[in-house]
């Protein structure tokens, strides 16, 4: 026995990876022979012959399995959705054209892979390894090898190659076969904080700082295109670099193909370019592998200035489940002097962008907070009405000062209602939410910063309703305190239901106390290191200030403020809280920061135009907002019923005036207040606030 020749290739795979390891042998002579000339009607090796001269081939394949590791990744695509090989000559050097079309009609040209073990493909470690056997002709044979989705060689070839191997006789023969990917589907995706995921219609950056952008494929069966094998990416033509052209200024790019990425560089800090990214087949063998697909993707690239100092963001509730977000910058005065808010440009965020998420990133928006890179971070509120659940958006400040608005959305299954302050920035850059999501607990949830949010931990509430959430810097990095309650009054010194608990990053404790009944709002006041608890009990109408460690909270003052409480906002020398009085009608008291707590000013919203009349200067009006934009500065954001007096305002506690109207309670004139220095009228209901200074 002679042997004829050996094929081995071995290309190890991951989850979208393969080996493909294939040997050829033959014998001549004597019995056992795998030489064998197949009969092929119509077809002839020879003026005297209809048979062709064939020996086998066995391929040894590795299909992934579905926790194939990244380390596994070696040289080839196979397809983890692989069920069948197809293999076809296009040129035999010992065939005809007629045996070339008989032989590729024959059944051997199709090796189905079945259900996943099997005999044919029995499990190993995490993948499955097929052992095929093929009849090839001897001599040189250019193969057009491609894997499909299907158990019969047909629809849309997930990878393939096309190759030519010499088969000499009595020799050994080793040849290395590389699969190209057939891409489906390109994505482009954005880096930066909280911007990375696809690419919309724009995207918006700040400054000439250089964006890399990634370039992901899948294959026809929805699974992810790893190396090598991708496709050819090109930006604007060039797969190396180049420059494009833009308005207000140019972008330089440069391509790295092994990367699959590319970045783009703005020569100035205003400028517009649209970028064009496509995708071209690999042709490894630098040759054609026999594959045609032209994906890509065409974006605005935009740059602009930073956000500026003193920015404000708001929310109007525009109807019932939408909302929008309006920008402007904020001039303080010096003490008793205007302050005046101007209308930023873009003047609002968008409210229907849905690119990346399938929700729009405002979308019933009621609460928000700057990050420390400057990035909007918005709870959306949801309903259980219709199913429109909320989400987590996260708009770069690039987006926002460029109008491109594009962002990422983490979270989408937010059922927030209208909590007080339902959203909070950690000391170690992660976000806490409070959420009601529909098939799911009530909770705390907690995105950490890492390129962008993710959802790192669930603090479950039970059936406990969430209003506040807070971080608590005092703490290890990461706790937040969180109020909640049944929303049900408890009576004097009853056992209660409500409570605020202390998250922490590993463990949590809950605070009771008779006094905490409805907690509706929390505050950090960091100049005391306390924790400030705003009650909205009808018995319990506590302003209640505890000092907190990991396994404990002490409470050091409880101030009766006669106001069903709804929000508290501290600065460095006070604490603001607003609530209803006994008649119905908003106050905003601000006490000082000493131990003693004093009440140094009053803001009414209840005060009448007559002495003791029906008619109120603010009717039904309610406060929605309370930020501090300074030590001193204050905005309230007031709901009412006359448009003409809703919106938001700005005291200055360093000045005083006397409010105009007489107290609707006491008939008495009210006393001097903190001055109001500023105000912006809103068409709709002024909800969440955001301030940067």
């Amino acid at each position: 026995m002679s042997h004829m020749n050996r094929l081995a290739r071995q290309l190890l795979g991951s989850a979208l990876a393969g080996v493909l390891a294939t040997s050829l042998a033959a014998c001549s002579g004597g019995g056992g022979s795998h030489n064998a000339a197949l009969p092929v009607t119509g077809a002839t090796q020879s003026p005297t012959s209809n048979d062709i001269l064939t020996t086998n081939v066995t391929f040894t394949i590795r299909i992934p399995g579905p926790s194939t590791s990244a380390a596994k990744r070696r040289p080839a695509y196979i397809s983890q959705a692989t069920q069948s090989f197809k293999f076809a000559i296009s040129a035999a050097s010992a065939l005809t054209s007629g045996q070339i079309t008989a032989y590729n009609a024959r059944p051997w040209a199709t090796v189905g892979v079945g259900t996943l073990p099997n005999a044919t493909c029995p499990a190993n470690g995490s993948d499955y390894v097929c052992t095929l056997t093929v009849p090839l002709p001897p001599g040189t044979d250019t193969l057009t090898m491609s894997t499909y989705a299907s158990n019969n060689g047909t629809g849309i070839a997930l990878s393939e190659q096309i190759q030519t191997f010499t088969v000499v006789v009595g020799g050994l023969n080793s040849f290395s076969v590389t699969f190209d990917a057939n891409a489906a589907t390109m994505t482009v995706n954005g880096s930066g904080s909280c911007a990375n995921g696809p690419v919309g219609t724009a995207f918006g950056v700040v400054g000439t700082t250089p964006t890399t952008f990634s370039v992901a494929f899948t294959d026809a069966s929805a699974k992810t295109i790893v190396t090598p094998g991708l496709p050819i990416i090109s930006v604007n033509g060039s797969t190396t670099s180049g420059t494009i052209t833009g308005t207000g200024g140019n972008v330089n790019f440069t391509v790295n193909q092994s990367a699959q990425s590319f970045t783009l560089t703005p020569t100035t800090s205003n400028t517009s370019a649209s970028v064009t990214v496509s995708a071209a087949p690999a042709n490894s063998n630098n040759a054609s592998d026999g594959l045609s697909f032209a994906p890509s993707k065409v974006f605005t690239y935009e740059t602009g200035p930073a956000l500026p100092s003193f920015f404000l963001a708001a929310v109007e509730q525009t109807a019932a489940n939408t909302g929008k977000v309006d920008l402007y910058t904020v001039t303080l005065g010096s003490s008793g002097a205007a302050d005046t808010f101007n209308a930023y440009n873009p003047t609002s965020l968008a409210v229907t962008n849905s690119t990346n998420e399938g929700k729009p990133d405002v979308d019933n928006p009621v609460g928000m907070v700057f990050d420390g890179s400057n990035n909007l971070l918005i709870a959306n509120g949801g309903t259980t009405v219709g199913g429109d659940v909320g989400n987590f958006a996260c708009v770069p400040q690039g987006a926002i000062s460029t109008g491109a608005n594009t962002s990422t959305t983490v979270e989408t299954n937010i059922d927030l209602g209208q909590p007080e302050n339902p959203i909070a920035l950690g000391t170690d850059g992660s976000v806490g939410i409070v959420n009601n999501p529909i098939g799911a607990s009530q909770n705390l949830a907690i995105f950490t910063l890492s390129g962008n949010y993710a959802n790192s931990r669930n603090y479950d509430a039970a059936t406990y309703g969430g209003f506040s959430v807070v971080a608590l810097p005092s703490l290890t990095n990461g706790s937040y305190a969180v109020a909640l309650s049944t929303g049900t009054p408890q009576s004097p010194h009853g056992s209660g239901h409500s409570k605020v608990t202390v998250v922490l990053p590993s463990s949590n404790y809950d605070i009771t106390d008779a006094t905490i009944d409805i907690p509706q709002s929390l505050a950090w006041d960091a100049s005391n290191g306390q924790l400030v608890i705003a009650n909205e009990s009808d018995y319990s109408l506590d302003l209640d200030f505890y000092t907190i460690t990991s396994s404990s909270g002490t409470k050091v003052k409880a101030i009766n403020t006669g106001l069903n409480n709804n929000l508290v906002a501290t600065s460095g020398g006070y604490v603001a809280v607003s609530g209803a009085t006994a008649t119905g009608y908003p106050q905003v008291l601000i006490f000082d920061n000493t131990s003693s707590r004093t009440l140094v000013g009053t803001i009414p919203f209840n005060t009448t135009t007559t002495t003791c009349g029906a008619t109120y200067e603010y009717p039904n009006a309610v406060v929605d907002s309370l930020l501090w934009l300074s030590n001193s500065k204050l905005l309230v954001g007031l709901r009412t019923t006359t448009g003409s007096e809703q919106g938001l305002y700005i005291f200055d506690r360093t000045a005083t005036q006397v409010e105009p109207g007489f107290d609707d309670l006491t008939c008495a004139a009210e006393p001097n207040g903190p001055k109001q220095t500023g105000f912006q009228v809103l068409s709709h209901t002024p909800l969440g606030t955001a301030y940067k200074p």
